[in-house]
């Protein structure tokens, strides 16, 4: 039944509630079917009634017949008014034969009023055995509409935001949003809702996140919510199917400002410029400007510096020293005390292609560089030749090294175990593999659909499918690997491969950083924009570079031309405003 009760009814099989009756009950029925219409169903919507001479009944010109048949075998309840003229009625007889036939009378699908008490001798076998509801009782209507999973509009279930959000920042995570659900004026608990939706307007503040979540035990609480657009007013409306929704009072999406003066405040300051890396260290840095890497001591001084051909490829962090490695081949082995050594891959086949490093992995402070032609190489701060080490036929495209042993992920998607250069075992995973670790006595191996976890002691590899997939990227950070999809939604997890955050950046986020054996993530956005991201949350969004130390004590922030050195918890007194009501 549609809300305007002057409209054409719905085609046959559409109908909640079919009313057989008497013609002689039709001030009955219509009052039956007027009071049914002041009611919502389980999806919060008028239910669609049949009555047949009502204006949404049978159409004129119509077969009353056929229309009446189809009409029963779609309807979801049949509601009989006995009454002894009933009974006497060819077509009520009709009616309720089909019924029965139908199988409604056995499914609870049957609702029978006794209008007429006299009438309850009249009952037919075929339905005898079902209980009828006598109108003669106080309080029939409110049986009937619990027997057809109805209630009035006003016993709906009431949402309700508990924190409203206060201002925010475009790009930062929201506080965790709870919207709790309570029964209102005896709802029934089956119009309980199973989830709640969340939406915003205007919509060109594009909310993202989880924007769907269970309603369990009465609430939903939305715990990864952000916005990617600064807007004045913005206003969040929580919906659930056979509740009536509920909006926010209008609160205001910054724009990510720059940062003000950084004089007299204490903080070291570098004069610096590009993307800051920390050493293992996390004191010195290394600074990628263009293509020149400097290495800046912990005391700030500019102690060595290097030159790329080409954009960087692949960062690694070993026990002390930092290395990068770009397109064509050439790699930078640094120290935190300036000590740089700079090396290129030698030529493997006339296709420079096949020369491209594939993997970093360090041994402690040695360097092993695997390509995609397939040759390891080893390399050391001092002045010893690189020596190669292994050499893949598939190519290498993964690679990880704890003493004499060795394991490369090849071109092929096969996971190789090398022992004092000989191969032990191999394991066949997926042709794209991201990324290659050794952590708590396994080898964790990224691929694109699964994540392959090898029981160094065992030999067994256990493969589980993230929720984020196809991964786009990845990046290991001791404890916890980070992983996104090409729409920024990315998850942390263990090393029993159970989730532990989930976050949300912008498509094409990729992790860049970690710290705190991943617990702390810094995403880089396709416009060069970097988010700082905190147990799942983000908490501080930044136009420039920004990187994390190792041990999460300290970030460096880049504002174009300097760099500022400091606890991340003080990114509040540098940035955008802290967010009122406890986010950052």
């Amino acid at each position: 039944m549609t809300t305007d009760r002057s409209g054409a009814g719905p085609a046959p099989g559409r109908w909640d509630v079919f009313i057989s009756y008497a013609r002689e009950d039709y001030i009955q029925a219509k009052d039956l079917h007027d009071a049914l219409l002041d009611c919502v169903t389980e999806e919060g919507r008028p239910p669609r009634v049949y009555l047949d001479v009502s204006r949404t009944g049978t159409p004129v010109g119509a077969d009353w017949q056929v229309y009446l048949e189809e009409a029963l075998r779609g309807t979801r309840h049949v509601v009989a008014l006995y009454s002894q003229t009933y009974f006497d009625k060819n077509v009520c007889q009709w009616e309720l034969h089909e019924t029965y036939k139908l199988g409604l009378t056995e499914s609870g699908r049957f609702i029978p009023l006794l209008i007429d008490p006299g009438a309850a001798q009249k009952v037919p076998y075929v339905v005898n055995r079902v209980n009828y509801i006598p109108t003669s009782r106080p309080h029939w209507i409110e049986e009937v509409r619990t027997a057809l999973g109805l209630c009035t509009a006003e016993a709906l279930p009431v949402l309700r935001i508990d924190v409203p959000p206060a201002d925010t920042t475009a790009g930062h995570t929201l506080p965790p949003l709870t919207v709790t659900v309570t029964a209102s004026g005896g709802a029934p608990a089956s119009l309980a809702p199973r989830s709640v939706t969340l939406s915003a307007a205007p919509a060109g503040a594009a909310l993202t996140g989880t924007l769907t979540v269970p309603a369990g035990d009465g609430a939903a609480v939305f715990d990864d919510l952000a916005f990617q657009s600064p807007a004045d007013e913005v206003r969040l409306t929580a919906s659930a199917p056979g509740c009536r929704p509920v909006s926010t009072a209008p609160f205001r999406v910054r724009a990510v400002q720059e940062q003000p003066s950084w004089h007299d405040d204490g903080r070291p300051v570098l004069a610096a410029h590009g993307r800051p890396v920390f050493f293992p260290d996390g004191h010195a840095l290394a600074v990628h400007d263009g293509h020149t890497l400097t290495v800046h001591t912990a005391a700030q001084e500019a102690a060595g510096t290097a030159e790329l051909r080409d954009r960087p490829r692949l960062w690694a962090h070993g026990r002390h020293c930092l290395a990068v490695a770009d397109w064509t081949g050439r790699i930078v082995l640094m120290a935190p005390d300036g000590r740089v050594r700079v090396w290129d891959v030698p030529a493997a086949t006339e296709d420079a292609a096949f020369n491209v490093p594939g993997a970093l992995a360090f041994d402690g402070d040695v360097l092993h560089v695997g390509t995609w032609a397939g040759a390891v190489w080893s390399l050391t701060l001092d002045d010893a030749p690189p020596e190669r080490t292994a050499v893949h036929a598939s190519g290498v495209q993964a690679l990880a090294v704890d003493g004499d042993r060795m394991l490369v992920g090849g071109l092929d998607g096969t996971l190789t175990d090398l022992v004092a250069g000989r191969t032990a075992a191999e394991h066949t995973l997926e042709p794209l593999l991201l990324s290659l670790s050794l952590t708590g006595g396994f080898a964790l191996a990224v691929g694109e659909h699964r994540v392959h976890r090898l029981g160094l002691d065992t030999g067994q590899v256990l493969r589980v499918a993230q929720p984020v997939t196809p991964v786009a990227a990845a990046l290991p950070g001791g404890e916890l690997t980070a992983i996104v999809d090409a729409e920024g939604q990315g998850v942390s997890f263990d090393t029993e491969l159970a989730v532990r955050s989930g976050f949300h950046g912008v498509p094409g986020a990729r992790p860049v950083d970690c710290g705190r054996d991943g617990r702390l993530l810094v995403l880089r956005y396709p416009d060069g924009t970097h988010a700082l991201v905190e147990e799942g949350r983000t908490t501080y969004v930044h136009a420039h570079p920004l990187a994390v130390s190792p041990d999460g004590r300290r970030v460096a922030v880049s504002d174009g031309r300097r760099l500022l050195i400091l606890p991340p918890d003080e990114l509040g007194d540098v940035g955008t405003a802290p967010h009122e009501g406890g986010g950052a």
